[in-house]
């Protein structure tokens, strides 16, 4: 299969992690275009390094939307907002602090924004394993804020 919603299947239940560095002022409300996660997540993520933080939030579904990319834009846009940082979206196991955004992660990440700009998110998974989008995973990955992204 090379839909994404066949990537998002890795457990019992669909889930969709969208990862925002720092905590964010307020929780994204990400039920939107009539569809409302059963569950929404929520993890801090943090390393030894005090201002090394990302919150990770796991949207749980029975079944997934049936306009999966507009609502993955939807997500990715309120993430963007509440965080007022660039966000992503990662397969399970994706997150790991020394990788925010960078080659070696783009082929586990299937969609991005940066504050200002419109979320971008790969249209199959075959498009996960391209030049092409590990240039438009790094380019978000470079806009992360100073020496420790992730940190506020």
């Amino acid at each position: 299969m090379t839909d994404l919603a066949s990537g998002l299947h890795f457990a019992a239940q669909p889930v969709v992690s969208v990862f925002v560095p720092g905590v964010p002022a307020r929780v994204p409300e990400f039920a939107g275009g009539g569809v409302v996660p059963l569950e929404v997540l929520t993890y801090p993520l943090e390393r030894d390094d005090p201002y090394a933080r990302v919150t990770e939030y796991d949207l749980v579904f029975d079944e997934l939307p049936p306009l999966l990319h507009r609502y993955l834009a939807h997500c990715l846009r309120v993430a963007c907002a509440a965080g007022d940082t660039v966000v992503w979206l990662g397969f399970e196991g994706s997150f790991h602090f020394d990788h925010l955004l960078t080659e070696a992660v783009a082929p586990q990440v299937y969609g991005v924004c940066a504050p200002g700009g419109e979320p971008v998110v790969a249209p199959d998974l075959r498009t996960l394993g391209t030049p092409e989008w590990r240039l438009v995973v790094t380019a978000h990955g470079s806009l992360l804020q100073g020496p420790n992204p992730g940190g506020r």
